[in-house]
């Protein structure tokens, strides 16, 4: 058995004991505790400058897009403004076909109307010939400027018949020329209708063409600028 004597220093010995324990076990939780913190701290950290990092890779991403994007503008304004030169440029084509065409219509009606009225003059003149014809067969039919001449029957009438077979003679030759001189004219401005004609079909092909090109560069514009 132990004593009383024994037993109070048995407690004063577990009175001092206790205190170093309680000491000790709060000394060892906080280390461990402001490790924690660190390590979430670090962890923290890291994750921050993660996003750090995505943010600064989406930056320079998003940079690149707009120095592209500053890139395809530059390139769509540049074919807008080609495109712009070429509609111009198409428009003046047309207008100058146009301008051709109108100048052309002007000078095959001038044709037209110097058609009609070399025909006209042929026609008359025509019958002027018919007439002259008709009066030689009524005189003898084979009657020739000759016959009169030697029909004569004085130096007098001789020089009176010379003088009006001449007359008539001259007035034949030169009915007989115009008459030629008209229908060569006729002739010649029948072929340039019929070249005007032929012209005017080219442009009006080469208008349709002009016309759908200029219509396809203004669609490629509008797409451009959409």
């Amino acid at each position: 058995s132990k004593g009383p004597n024994m037993r109070k220093r048995q407690s004063k010995w577990m009175l001092l004991s206790h205190p170093t324990v309680l000491g000790t076990s709060v000394y060892m939780t906080q280390p461990e505790a402001m490790a924690d913190t660190l390590k979430d701290l670090k962890n923290e950290q890291k994750q921050l400058e993660q996003k750090k990092n995505q943010l600064n890779s989406t930056i320079i991403e998003k940079k690149g897009d707009i120095t592209e994007n500053q890139s395809t503008q530059e390139k769509i304004l540049s074919q807008i403004q080609s495109l712009d030169s070429k509609i111009i440029e198409t428009d003046s084509e047309i207008d100058r076909v146009l301008g051709d065409i109108k100048r052309t219509n002007f000078e095959i009606e001038k044709l037209h109307d110097s058609i009609n009225v070399l025909k006209k003059k042929i026609a008359e003149r025509d019958e002027l010939i018919k007439e002259r014809l008709r009066a030689v067969q009524e005189s003898g039919g084979s009657v020739s400027y000759l016959d009169v001449l030697l029909g004569s029957s004085s130096f007098a009438d001789f020089i009176d018949r010379f003088s009006a077979v001449s007359t008539l003679m001259d007035a034949d030759k030169k009915i007989l020329q115009e008459q030629a001189d008209d229908k060569a004219s006729l002739e010649e401005k029948k072929t340039s209708v019929e070249d005007k004609l032929a012209q005017q079909e080219q442009r009006r092909e080469k208008l349709v063409g002009l016309k759908a090109n200029l219509d396809s560069q203004k669609a490629s514009k509008n797409k451009l600028i959409d």
